[in-house]
């Protein structure tokens, strides 16, 4: 009996040994586990979550926006975030969730990420924000012994668009009845409100008869609200007051120089380079990109290649540009290789007669027709295929087979094209 006892004790002792083993040993993976969540947290990166997680995330994501959603597009909104996560591109889901009212914006730039993943395998390291750079460029991609830099630019921000669209027309009107036969060019700040429009009419009609040819002159508005203004006087035509659009230089030359979409490419552009401290070189090429939904190719033309301007008076019609290009800048040029605009391919849609009462509420909300809010909502959808243009500096044309193992384009641009007459964009296509 006493020795059944002493077996029975040594076989409790030995059962608690092991749980005190298990215990600990669960403690350190525990330890490990808690570790690492706050090592990703810190470095921005999300934590590992079920597909789940994602689809909640993702239908949050849409909540925060007027774009009404289906299953299919949360699906691969979660599907993508999913990808970008395995490929160490947390980061980009994190700024994603937490990107509130700038959810277009940032979309974009996660589109764009999981265009790069989809092209490249594993093998290939791609890096967002690489830490070794303070500011680092958006993304970094390693092929072989090239290190390619690429900037993103959202130029599709819709709301401030259709804002300023509506603050152009009043400039437009108000300049009208200004007695002055010259031409208006009006740049704003992305911040600009009609709060300053009665400031800026005003600032208008006092330039308007004194101002130089050509003569750039800065509006400062309430909260340092700015804009650009230039005035020019025609070459031959007689005008009846301020004209918002039109202008010549000369004779037999009548330029489109109202500026407002190419100078708002040309702006942001400008804000994109700063990203990249040094030049290109085979081994280093720097990229920009930019979502251009909202813009039309003639327009990217104008502001990366310079003006494009008719020559009137001679039967074949040639046409030139002026040297006022973004790749006509020494400072830009030097930095930047090509520039890729990025447009989602059109999607078929189709409205539920329940979706169709819903469209005729919501148009009503935002004073627009029923057929006006339905287009709104099919250029907004934000989860899409995309062409992909490449606006080639020719400084660089020799990098280009480089540049085409980055990525596939659908069309190759060069300072010689236009789109065909009466278009403002090239027809989709490859080169």
């Amino acid at each position: 009996m006493r020795e059944e006892n002493l077996r029975l004790r040594s076989r409790a002792f030995a059962q608690l040994k092991k749980r005190i083993k298990e215990s600990f040993a669960l403690k350190l993976v525990w330890g490990f586990v808690n570790l690492l969540r706050t090592a990703l947290k810190r470095q921005g990166v999300c934590e590992i979550k079920s597909m789940e997680d994602y689809v909640s995330i993702a239908r949050k994501i849409f909540e925060g926006s007027r774009y009404r959603a289906s299953d299919d597009d949360v699906k691969r909104l979660a599907d993508n975030m999913v990808l970008l996560e395995k490929r160490g591109l947390g980061k980009l889901n994190k700024r994603l969730d937490d990107s509130n009212n700038k959810v277009w914006d940032t979309i974009a730039e996660h589109e764009f990420a999981v265009i790069l993943i989809s092209r490249h395998s594993s093998t290939i390291p791609i890096s967002y924000e690489p830490d070794a750079l303070k500011p680092p460029p958006d993304f970094k991609v390693e092929i072989g012994n090239i290190t390619y830099w690429i900037q993103t630019k959202a130029l599709s921000k819709l709301e401030r668009e259709n804002r300023q669209d509506k603050i152009i027309l009043k400039i437009k009107e108000a300049s009208a009845e200004i007695k002055v036969g010259k031409v208006l060019s009006c740049m704003l700040s992305d911040d600009f409100k009609e709060d300053s429009l009665p400031e800026l009419i005003n600032f208008i009609k006092d330039k308007a008869t004194s101002a130089r040819e050509e003569e750039m002159l800065l509006f400062k508005g309430k909260n340092n609200q700015k804009a650009e203004i230039k005035f020019w006087s025609p070459a031959k035509t007689e005008l009846p007051g301020l004209t918002l659009g039109f202008s010549g230089d000369s004779d037999s030359v009548m330029l489109n120089i109202t500026g407002l979409d190419s100078g708002q490419i040309e702006g942001s552009l400008r804000k994109a380079v700063k990203a990249f401290n040094w030049e290109v070189d085979p081994q280093n090429i720097n990229l920009i990109v930019m979502e251009a939904d909202n813009k039309e190719d003639i327009d990217i033309c104008d502001a990366l290649f310079g003006t494009e301007y008719e020559i009137i008076g001679k039967s074949n019609h040639p046409w030139s540009r002026q040297n006022d290009g973004l790749f006509d800048n020494l400072d830009f040029s030097k930095k930047v290789a090509g520039v890729i605009a990025m447009k989602r391919k059109p999607e078929k849609w189709k409205f539920s007669s329940e979706e169709e009462i819903a469209v005729e509420s919501l148009a009503k909300k935002y004073n627009m027709t029923p057929e006006q809010y339905k287009e709104q909502i099919k250029r907004q959808s934000p989860i899409a295929d995309y062409f992909l243009i490449l606006y080639m500096n020719n400084s660089f044309k020799y990098l280009l087979e480089d540049i085409k193992k980055l990525l596939r384009f659908d069309k190759i641009v060069y300072d010689n094209m236009r789109p065909p007459m009466g278009d403002g964009n090239f027809r989709s296509g490859t080169e």
